[in-house]
């Protein structure tokens, strides 16, 4: 009841949000936790910056093209093998970006499937 109680009083200032993240929802929203703020990728000729990130549960992580040709981004096993399980590539010009959001805990490897020798990168995916 006290948890319900604080999202009403919460609803009734304008600011509940909701996280999707394990252990999140409304009463993460009641405990004062807010979303945390997306995480941005840069990628372009030929890098993604920065290469390693660390995010929460639920975080946004948004990638953006500020090179000059295409670029795409997709999930790999440990091995480097395109996975696209948690990423769907998809081509991205320049000014173009893709958001994406992890829910578990774990490491993500990733790589640009046009250039994957040459971009790669991890995100971290904690509570």
């Amino acid at each position: 009841m006290k948890v319900a109680a604080a999202v009403i009083a919460l609803a009734a200032l304008g600011g509940v949000a909701l996280l999707h993240s394990a252990g999140g929802g409304a009463a993460a929203s009641a405990r004062g936790a807010a979303p945390r703020a997306p995480v941005t990728i840069r990628m372009g000729e030929y890098f993604f910056k920065p290469r390693r990130v660390t995010v929460h549960i639920g975080q946004r992580v948004r990638f953006v093209n500020v090179g000059k040709i295409e670029h795409t981004v997709a999930d790999t096993n440990a091995k480097g093998a395109i996975r696209s399980r948690l990423i769907k590539p998809r081509p991205l010009a320049h000014g173009e970006a893709q958001t994406v959001r992890f829910h578990h805990r774990g490491l993500v490897r990733y790589l640009c499937t046009f250039h994957p020798t040459l971009m790669k990168g991890r995100i971290l995916v904690v509570r």
